[in-house]
């Protein structure tokens, strides 16, 4: 083989090389798709748990991205494929209800939500899982997709039940519990509602209230987080 051919084949190998580590490297690189939380082993072990129930599984307050990238992570590890996982964010740098006394403003940029979208869709592209994004508020979301989410493989489907959500958006009694009495009723039995930021932020008791009273049971609880099952 000429010297001309070999110098060929290296670049060629490097090119390839270059793409693998593109999609396979570069996120663990960058450390991306990152959490701002804690116990998040109450949300993996959450979207373990609901093979077999229908239903879309959906996280509010995406930001990095760690949320969903560990609820996709936690489906495929008991090989539940073929979900529909939604995102439900506006980034767009506004005001951001950090309780019931502040109001903040952090840095969900729009920039951050072109990262996160580059990071997600590179992350989910050979896994057996579809996200789809919805770059809204919590109640625009509501007031458009009411009558269920269309979902365009082979076919469309219009999904309107959930099996998993996660609740970290705006932390106020008012607002999480619209969020609860949105996608309480499209809840099938088996589903699990997982609760962010329950301690010192709102009253969270109210939300257990209103959960067990229509026959929901709490899974578990620390300071952090909550989850509770659709009995």
């Amino acid at each position: 083989m000429s010297s001309e051919k070999i110098d060929q084949k290296l670049q060629l190998n490097w090119q390839i090389g270059y793409k693998i580590k593109s999609r396979a490297q570069i996120l663990a690189e960058r450390n991306m798709l990152g959490q701002n939380g804690m116990s998040y082993e109450v949300l993996e072990e959450a979207a373990k748990s609901i093979k077999g129930v229908s239903g879309l599984t959906c996280e509010i307050g995406l930001r990095e991205g760690g949320g969903t990238k560990l609820i996709i992570d936690s489906l495929i590890s008991v090989n539940d494929f073929n979900r529909t996982h939604i995102c439900i964010d506006p980034f767009g740098h506004l005001p951001y209800p950090l309780n019931e006394t502040q109001i903040v403003t952090y840095d969900y940029t729009n920039h951050m939500r072109n990262q996160a979208m580059w990071e997600l869709y590179a992350y989910i592209d050979d896994k057996k899982i579809n996200v789809l994004f919805f770059p809204l508020e919590d109640f625009e979301f509501f007031n458009r997709f009411a009558d269920g989410v269309p979902v365009y493989e082979d076919s469309k489907r219009m999904m309107n039940q959930y099996a998993l959500v996660y609740f970290d958006g705006p932390h106020t009694l008012a607002i999480t519990m619209n969020e609860t009495e949105f996608f309480e009723p499209r809840a099938p039995k088996g589903a699990i509602f997982v609760y962010d930021d329950i301690h010192d932020y709102y009253d969270h008791s109210k939300i257990k209230e209103y959960l067990t009273a229509l026959g929901w049971e709490e899974i578990i609880a620390t300071n952090h987080k909550a989850s509770y099952r659709k009995q």
